[in-house]
């Protein structure tokens, strides 16, 4: 899928049991999953997901708002629709160590100091 939403059109299957919008949200997912589709990258507007696939907008919303339950979209008014950020499966353990299980998401861990000041010993301890 391109930024544009412009190319072929996607046929639905009809009739199958699985309805329009679940089709919808399970090809953009797997685009997003495949990493056909970048985090930040924006979808093609909704009237361009609706020629794509032909339905009307209300179905491509629709398929829109299950993908942003589930974590994979977001859609800001007035901007548009964009990929989010893959979560962080972060597993606690005895041996638990930040930067190795950031590194294995192929993210770079990385901090900031917020504050820092020297306290002087208490002599009575």
């Amino acid at each position: 899928m391109d930024a544009s939403g412009d190319g072929p059109v996607t046929i639905l299957a009809r009739g199958e049991g699985l309805a329009a919008w679940r089709q919808i949200a399970d090809g953009v997912a797997a685009d997003i999953e495949a990493g056909r589709l970048a985090a930040g990258a924006q979808l093609p507007t909704g009237a361009a997901l609706a020629a794509r696939f032909g339905v009307n907008r209300h179905t491509v919303r629709r398929a829109l708002a299950a993908l942003a339950e589930r974590g994979l979209v977001r859609a800001t008014q007035g901007r548009g629709t964009f990929v989010e950020t893959p979560r962080l499966t972060y597993p606690i353990g005895r041996r638990t160590r930040f930067s190795e299980i950031v590194s294995k998401a192929g993210r770079e861990a990385w901090g900031d100091l917020i504050a820092s000041e020297t306290v002087p010993a208490d002599p009575a301890t």
